[in-house]
């Protein structure tokens, strides 16, 4: 009798031999169908595993399980019946739906034995959950985390990207709220996973009929009790300046992709100090009933549960994957090439030497050429039809490249419904804009510089399965869920020539877009190509080693990078100075600690010892004394915590040298913009730098190019509701590359950076106006702001109002019923954005 290791080495070979056929690199003279002897020695073999496994035996039955269902002869039906009995055995219930056809109901389609009829019946009622008489089949590890939320406050989740575990989270959130009335806080890292969570949990509200709003922007003034917020940390933190105690009544509090919470201490790391102070504020100012961190293979979850929340926690974690991920890579050995499949159940790599060398001529270019480009459209030419793959880009400005390259001319699937996504968007951006042009071919990109409702809009038709090929930055990488069954990639740098930087993904990073091939219900397996073996070996390697440190121990806290700059920080802390370009290695810490200081008094050291800062009574003293002379208003302070006091009480002595636009309706607010931008880079030029940035340039003939006004200018217009395609009408915006550069002003200096350099003179010279809203959102009216905040892309707000007409609009429930009345009215590409309503 075989052991698991020999028939798995056999799977993968035969799975090696069947994928290097289908990709042209060797003759077709391989089977692709396992023999019934082998099939025997298999279903023996998966009976022994499914008995009590170890993790270790568990992800050895998944890829059993799934590559003889993948190399099956089809008319093998009794087949699935061996399998779903075996998979709900050993805790993988949900996969073994994917090998039953006729499932439906909570039932599995009958069997010939009455014997593995009982014993898969058996197995179900162990393997379910029952929310409002709804029942859900779920896997042993997505049980275990229901009950470990159910009998602990804080939960860390570890696992696997495939395992389910975003499923289950939102599921216990419902029955937590069908319990007891109460808010759900979510907090993602991207807007595109902001628009997936609300539309995942509108679907779900809507099977269970609760009525609850769903925000994407937290609004004291209309907060109710009956609300589910799904927000980005940036969004989240906003809450806390305006009240110190924005929620209560906090049924569950979900922090998806904790590991971003890593570089807390790094000077350069914004996003990562926001998310920390966030879960600080959440520590300390609000009664939450369960709290939940979840990330991919974050190890000592737990402790770092605690030592967030301050509490003991509980974790779930898995290394067991309902899917299988395989990883494939292109090397060269002696001028010959091979192809191989790693895997960590194999103890070495399974290789086949190429011999159709001109499928793979563009292997080993440095450049993103012509020939290595139809390297890659060669490969992607092999897979079929109704697969999606992921191509990875190192940049966005590559993504555009790669797409148009292997996109099809001809005989492309789905033509109808990409003419019509190509059409609307070519119609709400720019008749150029390279998305536009890549969909006709069947290709789409995806990267931080797409516009929103374009975003929603290629996330959609993926989903569909309308598009099988999309070129992808890091954007991916942060839990966006896509039906992804293969993913591509050249080489693990994020740059594109050399002198552009050195950052490269780590194996960590690596290991998180792997997984991000084949998901749960989905697909069985998911398969990653690597086009450059080479590229990702350490010099001193003879193969591929991309599976080690693949986990993530995380440390937070301030504590370690205060001892290390404790002199320095003291000397600024005693001598009254705020952020200069001099001390930027540690500034950020001298603002926390007065910020502290300001908002908790005496009791400061007690919160301070929570992130790991310990403060004598006289350093207390100093900070104290220092903030006590301070003539800028408490507040002021409070609702810009990453301003230091003593620059804010500084700019706030100057308040009245500053002439603010404060109305959309205003003239000449480019002007005044400009000029308020250009005191404010001169008199704090480390804010400005930090949040906006811009430099006006000179040409060769030494000629002042004004960028600062040009972004001015492009507030004003941005404010004031006009459209994407009105903006870029302009005969300035004749390239691609300004349409695109353009976008990302938008969305990174001037709906983000702005408001923030801004919001402190506005909060002190104009505190009752709504400019720098209206910059952020890029809105002005009160429908168009209302339908903006229910998270609806700002074009399509625009549109809408500009087409229909909305009453009561500052009651929410009303106008989303208002909305859900014209719904049917929308076009597809309007309705499609309108899910989460």
């Amino acid at each position: 009798m075989m052991t698991p290791e020999e028939i798995l080495k056999r799977l993968y070979r035969f799975e090696l031999l069947a994928n290097a056929q289908k990709l042209d690199l060797i003759a077709a003279d391989n089977p692709t169908v396992i023999d019934k002897d082998f099939l025997t020695e298999a279903i023996s073999i998966l009976n022994d595993l499914s008995i009590n496994p170890t993790e270790y035996q568990k992800k050895q039955l998944v890829a059993i399980c799934a590559l003889i269902w993948t190399y099956r002869d089809l008319t093998w039906d009794g087949l699935k019946n061996y399998l779903i009995l075996f998979l709900s055995r050993a805790g993988f219930a949900p996969s073994s739906i994917m090998v039953d056809d006729d499932y439906k109901d909570n039932k599995y389609s009958s069997s010939d034995s009455l014997i593995n009829q009982f014993a898969i019946t058996v197995e179900q009622a162990t393997s379910e959950i029952t929310v409002a008489e709804k029942r859900f089949l779920v896997s042993d590890f997505q049980k275990e985390i229901w009950d470990t939320i159910d009998e602990n406050n804080v939960v860390g989740i570890s696992a696997p990207t495939s395992a389910g575990k975003s499923f289950i989270i939102l599921l216990k959130a419902i029955d937590l709220i069908l319990k007891k009335e109460g808010l759900v806080i979510y907090i993602v890292p991207t807007l595109s996973l902001v628009s997936q969570v609300m539309m995942d949990f509108r679907k779900a509200l809507d099977d269970f009929d609760i009525d609850y709003s769903i925000e994407s922007t937290f609004n004291i003034a209309t907060a109710t009790s009956r609300s589910i917020y799904v927000l980005t940390q940036e969004k989240a933190i906003a809450a806390f300046s305006q009240s110190d105690s924005p929620f209560s009544e906090v049924r569950i509090v979900v922090i998806d992709e904790i590991q971003n919470v890593e570089k807390v201490a790094e000077a350069d790391d914004q996003r990562s100090k926001v998310l920390y102070d966030l879960i600080v504020e959440l520590r300390n100012s609000s009664n939450i009933e369960h709290v939940v961190i979840s990330g991919p293979k974050i190890v000592k979850i737990d402790e770092l549960g605690k030592a967030l929340f301050g509490n003991d926690a509980k974790k779930n974690e898995t290394d067991a994957s309902p899917v299988l991920n395989l990883t494939y890579s292109i090397s060269k050995i002696n001028n010959k090439y091979y192809f191989n499949v790693y895997s960590d159940l194999l103890e070495s790599v399974e290789k086949v030497q190429i011999t159709n060398t001109e499928k793979i001529q563009g292997y080993g270019k440095v450049r993103y050429d012509d020939i290595f480009l139809g390297y890659v459209k060669s490969l992607m030419d092999s897979f079929k039809n109704d697969e999606c793959s992921l191509i990875f880009s190192p940049t966005s400005s590559q993504c555009s490249k790669i797409a148009l390259a292997v996109g099809e001319d001809e005989n492309i699937s789905n033509e109808d419904f990409l003419t019509g996504l190509s059409d609307f968007i070519s119609t709400t951006v720019h008749p150029q804009f390279p998305l536009a042009e890549t969909i006709k071919k069947g290709v789409a990109y995806h990267h931080g510089k797409l516009p929103f409702h374009a975003r929603i809009l290629i996330e959609d038709a993926i989903r569909q399965k309308k598009i099988g090929t999309i070129v992808s930055t890091t954007t991916l990488l942060q839990g966006v869920n896509l039906p992804v069954q293969n993913i591509i990639i050249r080489n693990p740098n994020l740059f594109v020539q050399k002198g552009e930087g050195k950052v490269k993904l780590s194996n960590y990073e690596i290991a998180n877009l792997r997984g991000r091939a084949g998901r749960l219900l989905k697909d069985f397996v998911g398969r990653t190509f690597i086009l450059d073996e080479q590229s990702f070996q350490d010099s001193k390697t003879e193969q591929l080693d991309i599976f080690k440190n693949t986990s993530k121990e995380l440390s937070v806290g301030y504590g370690g990078r205060y001892r290390e700059h404790y002199e320095k920080i003291t000397h600024d802390l005693q001598n009254n100075i705020g952020n200069t370009p001099s001390n930027q290695e540690y500034a950020y810490l001298t603002t926390y600690l007065r910020q502290i200081v300001l908002r908790y008094g005496q009791n400061a050291p007690q919160f301070l010892q929570k992130v790991g800062i310990r403060l004598s009574n006289e350093e207390l003293q100093v900070i104290a004394s220092s903030m006590y002379n301070l003539n800028v208003p408490r507040e002021v302070c409070s609702r810009n915590r990453y301003w230091d006091p003593i620059d804010l009480d500084k700019l706030y002595s100057s308040r009245a040298n500053y002439t603010l636009p404060t109305s959309a309706s205003e003239n000449l607010i480019a002007n005044r913009l400009k000029t308020t931008l250009l005191r404010l880079k001169q008199d704090f030029p480390v804010y400005y730098t930090r949040y906006f940035g811009i430099e006006n340039t000179f040409d060769k003939n030494g000629r002042e190019k004004d960028h600062i006004m040009r972004m001015c200018i492009l507030t004003d217009k941005w404010l004031k509701e006009k459209s994407l395609f009105e903006l870029f009408s302009d005969p300035y915006y004749d390239t691609s590359a300004k349409v695109e550069s353009t976008i990302s002003d938008l969305q990174n200096k001037v709906s983000y950076g702005l408001p923030l350099l801004l919001k402190p003179i506005y909060d002190m010279a104009e505190p009752e106006t709504m400019f720098t809203r209206f910059i952020e959102l890029g809105a002005f009216l009160p429908v168009t702001r209302k339908f903006i905040e229910l998270n609806i892309p700002r074009e399509t707000a625009i549109y809408l109002n500009e087409n229909f007409e909305f009453f009561n609009v500052d009651d929410k429930h009303s106008l989303m019923r208002q909305l859900r009345t014209i719904k049917p009215q929308l076009s597809y590409w309007h309705r499609v954005q309108l899910s989460s309503i």
